[in-house]
């Protein structure tokens, strides 16, 4: 078991010396090769659009993807520390789509991050019998991997002007901070980036709500029974919620109208929950430079309500990061 976790260690150090963050022109028929890495995207669909009074522009539905090329996995391990894991990062390239308005329902970027790597490995943990210290043997994340052969793909809608191509530029940034994205284009304000000075939050908390994931225009909903991020229906009251602020703090449950269950965390995942005392049942709203956009951050684990995959997930990195900021729409 050592070995084998020596031997990951080893080739994720060689992998993160080799590898730096790099910035390549793409486009729908020529992808780049990193390290044997394939990163590019395909236009699915081309259409004309028009947007409100600004005229016609040219919408694409576009896949951007990575694949790894090669007999091996590429490995992200988490940076060395007392907490390595808050340092770690999932964030293999984004997609800038230079041209793009940032127009609603559409973007003018995309994400693609590694899936996590898990290996057996041993931990300290307190004997309840004896009350001392003793290693035991768990199943635990060391990092992140793209395995030999994965590609790992994410969906989005991007409009640029009239009978243009989108402009992509892909940045490589396996395990790196994400760094600033390109100014958007006059006219559009699309960063979410958090604005710690801004005072809070000013929402009407007697009412109804929908919370739309700016990134992939996705609404929370249990219409399935599972919590989950998804296109919705008029109607639904699986996707309407209530803030309902937690006596003595900041803090609030997000109360659904359909089941009156509550959004929790659990061990690290995003579930419902009937208890509503429970600090992994609490949240708190953080402002963004766009109104009625937020940052919502659990009270338990102090990180935010995220999209990975089109997946929820809770995330420490969201500095700039479409994935964890949540539009507010009142009903």
């Amino acid at each position: 078991m050592k070995s084998k976790l020596l031997l990951l260690t080893l080739l994720a150090v060689s992998i993160s010396k080799a590898w730096a963050q790099q910035v390549f022109t793409v486009t729908d028929s020529v992808p780049v090769m990193v390290n044997g890495l394939q990163i590019g995207y395909h236009i699915k669909s081309a259409e004309v659009k028009a947007v409100g009074d600004k005229g016609n522009f040219s919408r694409y539905a576009i896949k951007f993807f990575v694949t790894n090329t090669t007999n091996a996995p590429l490995i992200i391990p988490y940076a060395q520390g007392p907490n390595p894991s808050a340092n770690g990062s999932s964030l293999l390239v984004r997609f800038n789509i230079l041209n793009a308005t940032g127009a609603r329902f559409t973007s003018n970027m995309a994400l693609i991050n590694a899936m996590p790597l898990k290996t057996f490995t041993l931990v300290n943990q307190r004997d309840p019998q004896s009350n001392k210290i003793i290693q035991v043997q768990r199943v635990a994340q060391v990092g992140f991997q793209v395995q030999a052969g994965q590609t790992i793909s994410v969906d989005e809608i991007v409009i640029v002007p009239l009978n243009q191509l989108p402009n992509v530029q892909a940045v490589y940034i396996p395990g790196g901070a994400l760094p600033p994205p390109p100014p958007p284009p006059a006219g559009y304000a699309v960063n979410p980036a958090p604005v710690q000075s801004m005072p809070p939050p000013v929402i009407n908390i007697q009412g109804f709500l929908k919370l739309k994931n700016v990134l992939n225009n996705t609404y929370l909903n249990i219409q399935t029974g599972m919590l989950s991020s998804s296109p919705i229906q008029n109607g639904w009251f699986s996707a309407h919620w209530q803030l309902v602020p937690v006596p003595g703090t900041n803090y609030f449950n997000i109360k659904n109208r359909w089941k009156g269950d509550f959004i929790n965390t659990n061990g690290g995942n995003i579930t419902i929950s009937i208890n509503p005392q429970s600090p992994a049942s609490m949240w708190s709203l953080e402002p963004t430079q766009n109104p009625n956009v937020f940052l919502i951050k659990n009270a338990k684990t102090g990180s935010y309500l995220s999209m990975a995959y089109n997946n929820l997930a809770l995330s420490n990195n969201v500095k700039n990061n479409f994935s964890a900021a949540w539009q507010v729409e009142q009903l």
